[in-house]
């Protein structure tokens, strides 16, 4: 490749590289390498016990073991602090919603801006928000844990939102929730890419995953077994049998 080639073929968005991980006894990850480019809408699906979760971990600094190198706009993420993440423009938001039960709905939603890093409006941002979500709006004022299932996991993505993030993970956001939530939140999140944030979906609803984004990796015993665009791997004979139940 020559010099003027390397220049034209920027570093990706998001990588991953032979990324290892574990909690402190069997590693979880075996050597998983990964790439995202920015504006892109990417799914990693497999069992409940692929290792997707810690994926999602690992990027956001929160496993306790890591060997391999993650970056995220030319950041190394693995000598980045995991508190100090969030400002580099990555929202994580976790498997099972975790709001602050106690606290309004806006305040749940404020934290999120905390960390973002800049001096930007917190109540343009919110106002954002609730246009996104008007139920939200609505509720500002009620304890968030007097919500719905779903209403929860709306203030988790816009507490995440709020973060103004050019990458935003969401981690089984329709686990535990009504199939017409879990159509209305995937509508959401289809705005919130068109947008212009970058969207990694870990999801146990394969087929609604690999409707969503654009191209998937699919998970193992924590190992990358396929990887393609979505609409191939949706109607691969493997994953169809394997996940879809066709």
């Amino acid at each position: 490749m020559t010099t003027t080639q390397q220049a034209a073929d920027p570093a990706p968005f998001l990588s991953l590289s032979s990324i290892s991980a574990s909690y402190g006894g069997a590693w979880v990850l075996r050597d998983v390498s990964i790439s995202m480019k920015q504006g892109e809408f990417l799914a990693v699906i497999g069992a409940n016990t692929a290792g997707k979760s810690t994926l999602l971990k690992a990027i956001s600094g929160l496993m306790p073991k890591v060997t391999g190198a993650i970056s995220f706009m030319g950041h190394d993420l693995i000598a980045t602090e995991s508190h100090r993440i969030p400002a580099l423009g990555i929202a994580h938001v976790p498997e099972g919603r975790h709001v602050f039960p106690d606290m309004t709905v806006e305040e749940n939603l404020i934290t999120g801006a905390f960390t973002r890093g800049r001096e930007t409006s917190i109540a343009g941002t919110l106002t954002r928000i609730y246009d996104l979500f008007p139920r939200l709006k609505e509720r500002r004022s009620q304890p968030a844990g007097t919500l719905s299932g779903g209403e929860q996991q709306m203030v988790a993505v816009g507490r995440g939102m709020m973060l103004e993030p050019k990458l935003l993970i969401l981690d089984e956001p329709s686990l535990g929730l009504a199939p017409m939530v879990v159509e209305e939140m995937h509508e959401r999140f289809h705005e919130i890419h068109a947008s212009g944030v970058s969207v990694l979906l870990v999801e146990q609803n394969v087929s609604l995953a690999l409707e969503s984004a654009e191209r998937a990796y699919v998970m193992a015993s924590g190992e990358i077994e396929f990887e393609g665009a979505a609409r191939d791997l949706a109607n691969d004979d493997r994953i169809r049998r394997a996940y879809l139940g066709i």
